[in-house]
């Protein structure tokens, strides 16, 4: 990627320059071919890309769901039946998700994600805490992310009404940020990912971002020069000051690299090595460390 490699945050900051890489691990053929046999001999590259061209009717698919947003940890059910709404041309069943996430943040930050015991994920938090949920497609959670236990079976269902799908308690080292991770495995939008990382920073468009995040390639990315990353990260900084003041730029800067830590954090803990995905992060993450030092430094 030919981008500028920015002058090192100052020790105080006490950040890592570079966002470090964790060991490789396969994708398992074993998952995918209970999910999908015939996708069994398939290379990986293919079967992503497939996904990738699903991901419109996908979110089609999920605004034709009602569920609820969370419930609560104490009280979480093995299942949850999800109304469809009717619409005259309905997307292929493929489509639909099949499970049901409920995701909790780890006070440890384990190296690898697990579904813990109903026992350990009760006693988590307290009996009134309330757990967010996300409709999930686990072939594309298996094609991407290599460190996810095993989801329990998903029954196909003739229903045309509703989804009966298996919740899943699932333990991550960031809550906060596993929305962005969930929605760019569903979307594979570069662009939109980077924006949220990035808030209120004008960026480039699309660029095709779902075929070249399918084709694990940085296509999006790749784009950005020296020139364009220092402009983002001068607007970043007006950025800081128009939110915090002198004083409060600093802080506001740290939470958006705070932020990226979190995305992160996920994205090695559920083993996910998608090319575009991590040349996103190290864009965000270099900007932020160029804003936050052209801040410290005048300050």
């Amino acid at each position: 990627m030919a981008h500028h490699h920015a002058q090192a945050a100052p020790p105080s900051l006490q950040l890592p320059r570079n966002l470090a890489r964790p060991s490789f691990s396969e994708v398992s053929r074993q998952t995918i071919a209970a999910l999908e046999p015939e996708l069994a001999t398939v290379p990986i590259e293919y079967i992503t890309g497939h996904l990738a061209g699903q991901a419109n009717q996908m979110i089609e698919a999920l605004s034709l769901l009602t569920y609820p947003t969370s419930l609560p940890r104490a009280r979480m059910p093995p299942s949850i039946d999800v109304p469809l709404r009717p619409v005259p041309h309905a997307p292929s069943s493929s489509v639909f998700p099949t499970h049901m996430l409920a995701i909790s943040s780890s006070k440890s930050s384990p190296s690898a994600p697990n579904t813990p015991t109903a026992a350990s994920f009760y006693n988590g938090a307290g009996s009134n805490a309330s757990v967010p949920l996300y409709p999930a497609h686990a072939l594309v959670l298996a094609a991407h992310c290599t460190l996810l236990p095993a989801l329990p079976v998903s029954r196909p269902s003739n229903r045309t009404a509703s989804l009966h799908l298996p919740v899943v308690p699932l333990t991550v080292p960031n809550g906060e940020t596993f929305p962005m991770l969930h929605e760019y495995l569903h979307t594979k939008r570069p662009d939109v990912l980077l924006a949220a990382l990035l808030p209120h920073v004008p960026l480039p468009g699309p660029h095709h971002a779902a075929a070249s995040a399918s084709a694990g390639k940085l296509v999006y990315v790749k784009q950005f020069t020296s020139e364009s990353l220092l402009r983002l990260a001068h607007q970043l900084v007006a950025n800081a000051f128009a939110q915090g003041g002198q004083q409060g730029a600093p802080g506001w800067l740290m939470a958006r690299a705070k932020v990226i830590n979190g995305l992160w954090r996920n994205v090695c803990a559920l083993g996910v090595f998608d090319a575009e995905l991590w040349g996103v992060m190290d864009v965000a993450w270099e900007v932020v460390l160029a804003a936050l030092t052209r801040v410290v430094e005048h300050a």
